[in-house]
């Protein structure tokens, strides 16, 4: 009798396990194998997720029914529609297969196919096209950023002081040694993921019609390395304290720096007491901030850094072909570069040829350029680039009319170096206090950001009234796993992410 319980359990346990697994897949090229990159898949008609750079997506456990309907689209590749049984039929793996006008392929049938003339439609045409378009609705949003610090040198020392004995100093610098070697050998590195529900109704505020919004984080994922006492946040933190600790919490100075002081800047022991602003600190207004300039510099019709679709005059344009989007609709193929010395960018756009809409993008820095930076390195031992910026945007046409930010990826990173003297002079009518350090960093800071449109549902203005505002937690982990976010729709983890796990483990 126990043995049909255990094994009717077992049975039981078992189909559990079956059904509750979330589901991976990867979308190639039918002809090359070639993986592609921010493919469409929609689940059911509802949901959305985007594949990632190297083609791979997951359906979550909770639509991972063998019956669910999936719908992968990419521009210029006949459209498929599969089950979750036949996609696990194909070991996981969709192939597209090219469209009648393949991505590259020059098809001129008229001589209004010329780049300039297209991007001149594109301008006139952006602000309808990307106007903000209100109603009383929900919107889900996937939203993921890392950030990595690779110090390439990294030195800082006590040169001199009034205070301390050699012996003294000697043991000083031991400590910020150790703590230099902690940050060189193991650079801090983390990611965080945020899947957060977005409201808006419109609301008579102040005597006016208006929009207000709130938002509520369903579930927040932070991976870094807890055995490491040094964070993106706090690495510059933690070593002022250290240099701060060798300063008297009595008394007050001035900085020095080089051949500049300040008299008007005054610091003191507690200049790095951060206890009050942590008090204050809201993990939903910070990541919701953080969001909304993400899509607002991502906005082709207002974003001043992203110039190749606006600033038409700096820029050269070539026709570089024609393909279909999901609805047999013709796309234009607009490859960019540098005109004038001003512009930064190269890459492609993908225009729909019904209203000139860019309906894709994709850019990275040209060769030589930068976004900006000083180079005093010489002068005043300072340098900083910010040398790298490359991204994909992808936009959605509504039912309403326009175009919305379905998914969105920037990488930006910049050098820094720094080589300069610092002392603190105490402010006294006495004996002066002197410390000097001296400090040298060279470093490359690297940031990822990627945002994906996930659903969108009507609600009442009840509803919107009941949405309450919480903050909320990050969920800390040390190493990465599927089972995180199998329950939800989120973008499929590159595979640096995959790997990242604590040194302790």
């Amino acid at each position: 009798m126990i043995k049909n319980v255990l094994s009717v359990l077992l049975l039981l346990i078992g189909f559990q396990i079956t059904v509750a697994q979330s589901v991976s897949g990867r979308i190639i090229d039918s002809e090359t194998g070639v993986p592609l990159s921010f493919a469409d898949v929609q689940i059911n008609d509802s949901n959305n997720i985007m594949s990632n750079t190297e083609g791979a997506f997951t359906i979550p456990e909770k639509s991972a029914d063998d019956a669910t309907m999936l719908t992968v689209s990419f521009l210029g590749y006949y459209t498929q529609y599969l089950t979750v049984r036949d996609l696990k039929n194909s070991d996981g793996t969709v192939r597209l297969k090219p469209g009648a006008f393949e991505l590259e392929t020059v098809y001129i049938s008229n001589a209004s196919m010329n780049a300039d003339s297209i991007m001149a439609s594109v301008k006139s045409n952006l602000k309808n096209n990307y106007r903000f378009y209100g109603s009383t609705n929900k919107t889900t949003f996937f939203y993921r950023s890392s950030a990595a610090i690779n110090p390439v040198k990294a030195e800082a020392k006590i040169s001199q002081s009034t205070k301390y004995s050699k012996e003294e100093i000697k043991e000083a610098n031991k400590e910020l040694e150790a703590f230099i070697s902690v940050a060189k050998a193991n650079p801090p590195k983390e990611f965080a993921d945020v899947l957060i529900d977005h409201y808006m109704a419109k609301k008579m505020v102040k005597g006016k019609m208006g929009f207000l919004t709130r938002d509520q984080v369903t579930k927040a994922v932070k991976l870094k390395d807890n055995s490491s006492p040094i964070s993106l946040n706090d690495m510059l933190e933690t070593g002022a304290k250290i240099l701060f600790t060798h300063l008297d919490p009595e008394k007050y100075y001035r900085i020095k720096s080089g051949w500049f002081g300040t008299r008007d800047t005054v610091v003191s022991h507690n200049s790095f007491d951060t206890d009050e602003v942590k008090t204050e600190k809201s993990n939903l207004r910070d990541v919701t901030s953080e969001i909304s300039l993400f899509k607002s510099g991502n906005n082709l019709l207002y974003s001043s850094n992203l110039d190749f679709v606006k600033n038409n005059e700096i820029y050269d344009y070539t026709f570089a072909g024609v393909t279909e989007d999901g609805n047999n609709g013709r796309v234009f193929i607009i490859k960019f570069r540098p005109g004038k010395h001003r512009a930064k960018y190269n890459g492609t756009l993908y225009i729909a040829e019904k209203d000139y809409a860019v309906v894709r993008a994709d850019y990275g820095l040209a060769e030589g350029r930068k976004v900006s930076g000083i180079n005093l390195k010489f002068i005043l031992g300072v340098k900083q680039q910010e040398n790298v910026s490359r991204g994909t945007l992808v936009f959605k046409e509504r039912e309403e009319g326009g175009y919305y930010l379905k998914y969105a990826s920037k990488e930006s990173g910049e050098y820094v170096y720094i080589n300069r003297p610092l002392k603190f002079i105490e402010i006294t009518n006495g004996g002066k206090e002197k410390i000097e350090f001296e400090i040298k960093v060279e470093m490359n800071i690297l940031n990822r950001q990627e945002f994906c449109f996930v659903s969108k549902s009507a609600i009442t203005e009840a509803e919107f009234d009941a949405v309450e505002e919480k903050d909320f937690d990050y969920e800390t982990v040390n190493g990465y796993s599927p089972d995180i976010w199998k329950e939800y729709t989120t973008i499929e983890p590159l595979e640096e992410m995959k790997q990242f796990k604590s040194v302790a483990q």
